[in-house]
């Protein structure tokens, strides 16, 4: 009797204790803000960084860091304060809400006098009112039976699931997934960050299994940049985008590189439209200005743009006889010809994110502007009076994917994010196949003998980057004569090995000059010229990847005198330096970006981006036979 009133107690005393301390299913009743931004992160099918090494907070655990880092990239939510996110605080439901309808990125306000049909619609604080009206528009928030939205009840997490599958059911999508300027980056780099065909190829399917509705459009300079494509004039990546099914593309400026003809002969050779609305030859339409695409119920006009400075961003051989009209008032014909024969136009541009934004506050009737050539990084569609604004960055470093949203039937607001490479992304079998089956060829092709010399020529580093030498003087020669320019200026930093006497092939070329920089020619003064070489010269004796080499240009530089103050005389060609004239100077991009500190160049006018590698501009030289030069004393150094 006494062991049974003992066992009674204990079964009383764990009931207590069980009522006093809710068990896990009953805590966790309420969603918390962390757990509801990564449900919802999960939901949109945002891609997640795999790891996030710099958050403003020190309150959120590697696990949630990264939809915490990709809702803050997306304008969804900020912290609590600056240096807390809050993560374990319960969420109320019209903060749910608000961070569900900021996810959206709509168009345009709704209502709020619709909280007049609700018993305590006026306690919804006036920063979340535009957010709560919107959900009750597009059916998102229902309310309670009884006529009240409880507007600062904690949200449960029942609640989440149900808010998250109205988004899932109500909201429609068109997706687009978008890639611009790869410059012939085919091939996955995991050091440079950039994904190659195969990856992306990968993103689609998947995103095409997701979404029946979506469509692969690419904007731009993709046939031209590599040696994986350069060598085969572009017909790899004519086989790769035939292999992931692209829908459409527009021609950037560096696609006229191999010249207007085989432009058209990969036209011919893509099974998709290649499409531009303001590229005449003879005053003739240079290509179909747009497409129409029939996507579930919709007709979308998808109406391609070049830059019109591709005029001067190309060789200007291959363009003969072509003419690029202005973007603005082709856009406004284009509209007006397609009103009543599409539902929703999408620009697929090649003019740079300035013109971009022009055209999305200057041209109504345009809904999504999907853009390249500028290399922009948009993290999410920009919205401006007209139209939403996209663009994903260089060289598949990031993948678009833009999303219209449609509520019964009506465009309400367009969303979306950035692809970046990570360990866990995974490559298309299929395309990777024709990757790596050019790779080898090219890779073959990389031992041929392209020319043979009876000197070596000097790129050790120490030399290149403290003096003159016949290998930099050689590469210096020929970008200046490429182009036709005043005098060349290139930095010796961009110079990684020598080359040995005999036979050179293309495998030496690529390892002397392993870097993607193009040929430019830019316009500048003489003084501006002077302190180029100032800033050249400024840490001699010490190595410096800033240290000049130069073609039709002599100067001398004093190594005894203050940084800033060293060179003492220069000729152009043989004239002494005019410091008020203007100078033609052919350089790399990297230079002309103030690459190395050559800040000077950046004020400097760009009259002409070739798009040319400058290891292709080297292997041209050497096969026209031209003579190599020696160490003739382009620079003299006194008082060493």
């Amino acid at each position: 009797m006494h062991k049974m009133k003992k066992w009674l107690m204990l079964v009383c005393m764990l009931a207590v204790a069980f009522a006093l301390h809710p068990q896990p299913s009953q805590a966790s009743e309420h969603i918390t803000r962390g757990e509801f931004v990564q449900q919802l992160i999960t939901t949109l099918g945002v891609d997640v960084k795999s790891e996030v090494k710099e958050l403003p907070f020190t309150d959120v655990d590697p696990q949630l860091a990264p939809y915490v880092e990709a809702a803050i990239r997306l304008g969804i939510t900020n912290g609590k304060t600056e240096s807390a996110f809050a993560p374990n605080e319960k969420l109320t439901r019209e903060q749910a809400y608000v961070f569900l309808i900021r996810s959206l990125q709509l168009r345009h306000h709704y209502a709020t006098n619709i909280f007049k049909l609700y018993k305590d619609g006026t306690s919804i604080k006036p920063w979340t009112q535009q957010p709560m009206a919107a959900a009750i528009h597009l059916g998102l928030l229902q309310g309670y039976s009884d006529q009240t939205l409880r507007p600062q009840q904690w949200l449960t997490v029942e609640q989440a699931k149900t808010i998250l599958k109205r988004y899932d059911t109500n909201i429609e999508k068109i997706t687009f997934i978008h890639t611009n300027d790869t410059h012939g980056r085919i091939i996955a780099n995991a050091q440079n960050g950039e994904m190659g065909f195969a990856k992306i190829a990968k993103i689609a399917q998947d995103m095409r299994q997701k979404n029946k509705q979506t469509l692969l459009v690419d904007l731009g300079d993709t046939f031209h940049g590599t040696t994986y494509v350069n060598l085969n004039s572009g017909q790899a990546v004519v086989e790769l985008m035939n292999a992931m099914k692209y829908d459409a593309m527009v021609p950037g400026n560096h696609d006229f590189n191999y010249g207007q003809d085989r432009l058209l002969e990969l036209k011919q050779a893509v099974q998709f439209p290649i499409v531009s609305g303001n590229i005449y030859k003879d005053g003739k339409p240079f290509f179909p200005a747009y497409t129409i695409k029939q996507v579930g119920n919709k007709k979308i006009a998808l109406v391609g743009l070049t830059a019109t400075d591709t005029a001067v961003k190309t060789n200007p051989a291959g363009i003969v006889g072509i003419t690029f009209a202005d973007e603005e008032a082709t856009l406004k014909q284009l509209v007006s010809e397609l009103k009543g024969k599409v539902d929703h136009i999408v620009v697929l541009s090649h003019s740079g994110l300035q013109t971009d934004e022009k055209l999305a506050n200057n041209v109504s009737g345009v809904d999504v502007i999907l853009g390249g050539h500028s290399h922009d990084t948009i993290e999410t569609p920009k919205k401006f009076k007209y139209a939403y604004v996209a663009q994903a960055f260089e060289y598949g470093k990031a993948v678009g994917q833009t999303n219209l949203l449609f509520y019964k039937g009506k465009l309400i607001g367009v969303n979306g994010f950035l692809y970046r490479d990570s360990a866990t992304k995974q490559a298309d079998a299929s395309v990777q196949a024709i990757v790596d089956a050019h790779k080898n060829s090219t890779d073959a092709t990389l031992q041929q003998v392209i020319a043979t010399i009876d000197v070596q020529l000097d790129g050790e580093r120490a030399n290149v980057r403290t003096k003159e030498t016949n290998l930099g003087n050689l590469v210096a020669d020929a970008m200046r004569q490429a182009l036709q320019t005043d005098v060349a200026l290139t930095n010796g930093g961009g110079i990684r090995a020598s080359i040995p006497k005999g036979d050179v092939t293309r495998n030496h070329i690529l390892t002397t000059l392993p870097f993607a920089n193009t040929l430019v020619k830019v316009s500048m003064s003489g003084a501006d010229l002077k302190k180029a070489l100032e800033h050249g010269v400024r840490l001699y004796p010490e190595q410096n990847g800033g240290f000049p080499h130069v073609s039709g240009i002599q100067f001398t530089f004093d190594a005894t005198k203050q940084a800033g103050a060293r060179v003492t005389s220069v000729k152009i060609n043989g004239q002494p330096l005019d410091e008020t004239k203007m100078y033609t100077v052919a350089t790399n991009d990297f230079i002309a970006k103030g690459g190395d500190g050559y800040d000077m160049f950046k004020s400097s006018t760009i009259e002409f981006d070739s798009g040319e590698l400058l290891s292709t501009i080297v292997m041209n030289y050497l096969q026209s036979n031209k003579p190599i030069p020696t160490v003739e004393g382009r620079i003299t150094v006194v008082n060493q």
